[in-house]
C-alpha cells in the first residue's frame, strides 16, 4: 500500500512549488506565510510571483510589507496608490491605467531589476511626467531594462542628450514621426523587436544611419482616402536591411477596395531594402460598405500571393468589420 502523505505540510517542496504558481502572491503569503519555518522558507525562495492590484487597500499595508520584496511581476491598475520603492525587486512592472501620481513615482522610484516595463494609456491624457519617464527610459534610468512597451497617444519627445540604452531588445510604442524613429534606432542600437504606428505626414530625411540589429518590424497605419504611399514607408525600410519578420497592420476607414487592385502591397520596396526577409504578414482591416465586393477581394488576394512569391513566406489576412 503506497505510503501518502495525509498532511499538507508533509507533502515534499516540489510539490507546494508545483501548487504554488497557482496562487496570486498576495493570497499565497496570506495562507500559509508564518505557518511554519519551512513554509516561510520555501515561500521566500520562489521565483517570480506576481502580484496585480485592481484596489489598494491601506489596512492591509502589513500584510503587503511582508511579501513585496519578493514580488517578479507586478501589474497595478488605476485605482492604487502604493509605494513603488517596497517593490525593490521587481523585474515586470505593467501599469494599465496610469494616474500621474503613479508615473511621477515611477520617474523617481529605483528599480535596479526592472527588465519589462509596461505603460498603458494615461488615466489623465497628457500628462507632463511622459517626457520625464522617456527621458529615464532612453537614458539608462533602468538599467537592466530589456523590454519597454509605452502606449501614449502624443509623438514621443526624444531629446538630443539621451545617451544610448543598449540593453533594451524590445520596444513597443504608439504614434511616432520620422525623427523620432531615427532618434529610437539611434538610441537603441541591439533592438530587435520594434512596433509603432506612423502618421501619413510626409516628413524626409536626407539618410537614417543603418540599424543592423533590428530582426522583427511591427508597423501599424490608418487609411483615409489612400493608403500608405511608397514615398513614406521607404524612409521607414530603408534603415534596416536585416530584418527578418516585417508585420502590417492597416486599418482601412474609406479607402476604396478597388484602389488595392493597382497597388504593389510595398513589394517593390521590400525587394529592395529587405533582403533578409523571411516572413511577411499583412493584416488590412476593411468596413464592409456599398463598395465591397467578393470578386475584387479574391483579386486583391491573389495580387499580393504574385507579388510577394519569392524568397519569404507571407500572408495577406483580410478582416472584414
Amino acid at each position: 500500500m503506497c505510503n501518502v502523505p495525509s498532511r499538507f505540510e508533509y507533502l515534499p517542496n516540489e510539490l507546494l512549488i508545483s501548487l504554488f504558481q497557482y496562487f496570486d502572491a498576495r493570497d499565497l503569503f496570506q495562507a500559509f506565510y508564518n505557518l511554519n519555518s519551512r513554509l516561510n522558507l520555501l515561500l521566500q525562495s520562489l521565483h517570480y510571483l506576481s502580484l496585480t492590484l485592481f484596489k489598494y487597500n491601506s489596512n492591509e499595508t502589513a500584510h503587503y510589507y511582508d511579501f513585496t520584496s519578493y514580488i517578479y511581476t507586478l501589474v497595478i491598475d488605476y485605482a492604487v496608490n502604493i509605494d513603488l520603492n517596497h517593490f525593490a525587486n521587481v523585474h515586470r512592472l505593467i501599469l494599465l491605467s496610469p494616474t500621474s501620481s503613479q508615473l511621477k513615482q515611477l520617474v523617481h522610484s529605483h528599480l535596479p531589476y526592472l527588465e519589462h516595463l509596461s505603460i498603458g494609456y494615461e488615466h489623465f491624457l497628457f500628462c507632463d511626467y511622459i517626457p520625464d519617464l522617456c527621458e529615464k527610459i532612453f537614458s539608462n534610468g533602468f538599467p537592466r531594462l530589456k523590454s519597454c512597451s509605452l502606449f501614449e497617444p502624443r509623438i514621443l519627445e526624444i531629446l538630443p542628450h539621451m545617451a544610448p540604452s543598449s540593453q533594451i531588445y524590445v520596444l513597443k510604442i504608439d504614434n511616432i514621426d520620422l525623427s523620432t524613429y531615427e532618434s529610437l534606432l539611434s538610441l537603441c542600437p541591439n533592438l530587435s523587436t520594434f512596433q509603432f504606428n506612423i502618421l501619413d505626414d510626409f516628413e524626409e530625411i536626407c539618410a537614417i544611419k543603418p540599424h543592423l540589429n533590428l530582426k522583427r518590424m511591427i508597423i501599424k497605419f490608418q487609411s483615409h482616402v489612400k493608403t500608405l504611399p511608397d514615398s513614406i514607408m521607404n524612409q521607414y525600410l530603408s534603415c534596416v536591411p536585416n530584418l527578418e519578420q516585417f508585420c502590417i497592420y492597416e486599418i482601412n476607414f474609406d479607402v476604396n477596395i478597388r484602389e488595392y487592385l493597382t497597388f504593389n502591397w510595398f513589394s517593390s520596396l521590400i525587394h529592395q531594402h529587405l533582403s533578409h526577409l523571411r516572413r511577411l504578414k499583412y493584416h488590412l482591416y476593411i468596413y464592409r460598405t456599398k463598395t465591397y465586393d467578393d470578386n475584387v477581394i479574391h483579386q486583391m488576394k491573389v495580387k499580393f500571393e504574385h507579388l510577394h512569391n519569392h524568397n519569404y513566406l507571407s500572408r495577406l489576412i483580410l478582416n472584414i468589420v
